[in-house]
């Protein structure tokens, strides 16, 4: 059949029509990749090539590969890789609701700051390795270190101990994320129940005389409680400053010629004394 006695209502097709594209939303091209490139942009695709392959993955070859640019395109928006290790740290504090109420007690409002300030890290992967190394001075991290200095300084804490107090504070909650992130060997093996349960009776199989310790408490460590572990260690911490602001004195030495010593002013100061160890005897 020619085309002329195609049936009525049979569109021709015509030669010069442009196929019509697969694609609902077509992808970008290069240079519309290069265009719409942006500092925020090149943060959030650190931020998900740290979480997917680590810390150690981050490099500007590769974030360029993943954004379909040369490296050299991503120094128009960051100078320096350290610049954007800076600016993912800062973006990823950001999310640290630093709201909080001052009518609490400072204890409380640490306790609260120091919470949320692991959670968010916990939601970012490889962040409290850069946060180890970097010094974050951005505006959120800047704002962070307001919220959780605000507290200590309402409290009446001396300059000097506040200081102590935050970096204590802050290196805890950093360092129990790097020391024991979610995604580490020891915490996906105590989260399933059946290796949990093999890893038990290993410890109670243990030769008695060599580590009738471990036989005995070896399934009450190797537990999963990480959120447990957490807490546990952030209060004590706190428990400890508070007892430092407000030490209590020896009880008074009778029946002797020695005069007893004051009382140390709390924690922080036996920080001051020099170590007497392998002193005069």
């Amino acid at each position: 059949m020619s085309l002329r006695e195609q049936p009525t209502g049979t569109p021709r097709r015509r030669r010069a029509e442009e196929p019509r594209s697969l694609w609902f939303n077509a992808p970008e091209t290069d240079d519309e990749v290069r265009r719409t490139l942006t500092q925020e942009r090149v943060v959030d695709q650190a931020l998900t090539l740290i979480a997917q392959e680590g810390v150690e993955a981050l490099t500007m070859r590769t974030l360029g590969a993943r954004l379909g640019v040369v490296p050299g395109a991503l120094y128009r928006h960051v100078r320096s890789k350290e610049q954007l290790q800076d600016l993912i740290v800062d973006a990823v504090l950001a999310e640290v609701d630093c709201d909080i109420n001052h009518a609490l007690p400072w204890s409380e409002q640490i306790t609260i700051l120091a919470h949320r300030l692991r959670k968010v890290l916990e939601d970012h992967p490889g962040v409290a390795g850069l946060l180890k190394t970097r010094d974050p001075l951005g505006p959120h991290s800047l704002a962070l270190a307001e919220a959780f200095l605000l507290p200590l300084h309402n409290a009446g804490f001396p300059h000097r101990e506040a200081g102590l107090a935050f970096f204590l504070t802050v290196d805890y909650t950093i360092g129990f994320e790097v020391s024991s992130p979610r995604i580490s060997v020891n915490e996906q093996r105590v989260q399933d129940a059946a290796t949990r349960k093999r890893l038990h009776e290993f410890f109670r199989s243990l030769p008695g005389d060599r580590f009738p310790t471990l036989i005995a408490l070896g399934e009450h460590v190797w537990l999963d409680n990480r959120d447990e572990r957490f807490t546990a260690g952030i209060n004590a911490l706190v428990d400890g400053l508070e007892r430092a602001r407000h030490p209590t004195p020896p009880p008074q030495m009778t029946g002797t010629a020695h005069t007893s010593r004051p009382a140390a002013a709390g924690t922080f100061a036996a920080a001051d004394q020099p170590d007497r160890a392998g002193g005069e005897k």
